[in-house]
């Protein structure tokens, strides 16, 4: 693979809500009108690269049969949800679900938005808090998933955490439960953080009639949950190490494996063999193209690749190490040394990645970097490689969200009045710097918002046989 990088004077700007540009601007009075004229609802020009379907409707003027919230005067946010739109009001803490492809209103409310998460299966869902501050998940269908009945129960990963009273990172011990969302109790268990001995066997365990402890006898280390997936809960000490338990109902609690910094085969230095493992996120990689070796598609539907778990591993005053591990048993399936120096990980953070994107297409993870020659660098998560970078320029582009092999990012200071170009997610060569219109979200089933000309336009596949393809009567709020 081939490394390059392109001259970044700003520094990265990833946005965490793609819809953070603003509305479209208002129109102008025109012959003297008191009143300015209404937006265009036709589409001009080509769909930007990525992008299929047809344009399905528009969501501004008189005659758009939308939420009354998308013409409202103090603006709004928008993001995408799997198939939908989160739509969020930049005055009030309101928000609506609004399906990409029908334009049915999911779910609307008063309630603040405290961010992305997922579920077991790696779903997305939505974190949300109501009036009283109770928190509550929204999946993207607008059902509710979760709500929390007790102040010490917390969110993970589709699993609920029951914490100890006046839980902290300073004082993280205490008895753990960790159940479904229905409230059924999957494992519970006491986490104690190990004595420092100095060479003693003054650990708190039984000693046999010689006075050591057989190995066999000795409990793995626990920890707090940190991460979860399918029948697995992952577990931090707080220090270099993660242990995986499982949640099935016969083995419940059994410890699968565990990564350290230790572990030779990470080949981390000294220095970092001691931190803290900051979890990036858990990935899907693309499945493999069997057409290619020159068999025919049958039609079927392709089935998911091969899953990561991506650590990095930071040291002072030097570049950070990245990891990746099969979720299942814990192999390293490769380790890459980053070329800038990150923030050391804070004990029992929760996963995820400030301002990363993963294009699921090709398997690029973009990653920000907090020093060093890039400010953000592209992974090839299959093969562990930099594939690109970004660097100080004149030219200041922040990436802003990638989809079907494409990378969209804005650029500040274009003369030409092109404030968004399109780079192929591998090579970083651009595909287009001239669109039609400006792209503000796209779906995982590839509907998008375009803004043009004062207007923002629904474009995508059409709703499938059985969906309506506009709301109706008793689903209209206004």
């Amino acid at each position: 693979m081939r490394s390059a990088r392109v001259p970044l004077a700003c520094g990265i700007a990833m946005l965490l809500v793609t819809g953070c540009t603003g509305d479209p601007e208002p129109a102008e009075p025109q012959n003297g009108e008191a009143e300015p004229s209404p937006p265009p609802t036709e589409f001009r020009g080509e769909l930007p690269p990525g992008l299929e379907g047809e344009v399905l409707r528009h969501l501004h003027g008189e005659d758009a049969d939308v939420h009354p919230m998308l013409d409202d005067g103090q603006g709004v946010r928008i993001s995408p949800v799997d198939g939908a739109f989160l739509i969020s009001s930049d005055g009030e803490d309101r928000h609506l679900l609004h399906d990409a492809a029908t334009g049915e209103t999911l779910w609307e409310g008063e309630a603040g938005f405290r961010g992305f998460a997922s579920d077991a299966d790696g779903d997305p869902v939505l974190l949300m808090a109501d009036t009283d501050d109770v928190p509550f998940v929204l999946g993207p269908d607008g059902e509710q998933v979760w709500s929390a009945d007790d102040p010490d129960d917390a969110y993970l990963d589709g699993l609920v955490v029951e914490q100890p009273d006046g839980w902290s990172e300073d004082e993280p011990e205490g008895a753990f439960t960790v159940s479904d969302t229905d409230g059924d109790e999957l494992w519970s268990y006491d986490f104690e953080l190990p004595e420092d001995t100095d060479g003693d066997d003054e650990d708190g365990s039984e000693e046999d009639g010689d006075g050591d402890t057989p190995d066999d006898e000795e409990d793995p280390p626990l920890g707090v949950p940190v991460a979860a997936w399918d029948d697995t809960v992952l577990l931090s000490d707080g220090e270099t190490s993660l242990h995986a338990h499982s949640l099935d109902a016969d083995e419940a609690g059994e410890e699968l494996w565990s990564v350290t910094g230790e572990d030779e085969e990470l080949g981390l230095p000294d220095t970092a063999a001691g931190a803290v493992p900051q979890i990036l996120g858990r990935y899907t990689l693309p499945a493999e193209d069997e057409a290619a070796d020159g068999e025919e598609d049958d039609g079927e539907a392709e089935e998911d690749g091969d899953e990561l778990l991506l650590l990095r591993w930071a040291q002072p005053e030097a570049p950070s190490t990245l990891s990746a591990h099969d979720p299942a048993t814990g192999e390293t399936a490769w380790s890459l040394r980053e070329p800038g120096t990150n923030p050391a990980a804070e004990p029992f953070a929760p996963s995820g990645a400030t301002g990363s994107l993963y294009d699921e297409e090709t398997g690029t993870l973009l990653l920000q970097q907090a020093s060093g020659e890039a400010s953000l660098i592209a992974v090839d998560l299959a093969e562990g490689e930099e594939l690109w970078g970004l660097e100080d320029d004149d030219t200041a582009i922040s990436p802003a969200f990638a989809f079907d092999g494409f990378v969209y990012g804005d650029q500040r200071g274009d003369d030409n009045g092109n404030p968004q170009l399109v780079l192929d997610a591998v090579t970083m060569d651009v595909v287009d710097d001239e669109l039609s219109a400006r792209v503000e979200a796209v779906t995982e089933t590839g509907h998008a918002i375009l803004v043009q000309d004062r207007q923002r336009f629904v474009v995508g596949p059409p709703p499938e046989d059985g969906e309506d393809e506009e709301p109706s009567p008793d689903d209209d709020p206004s």
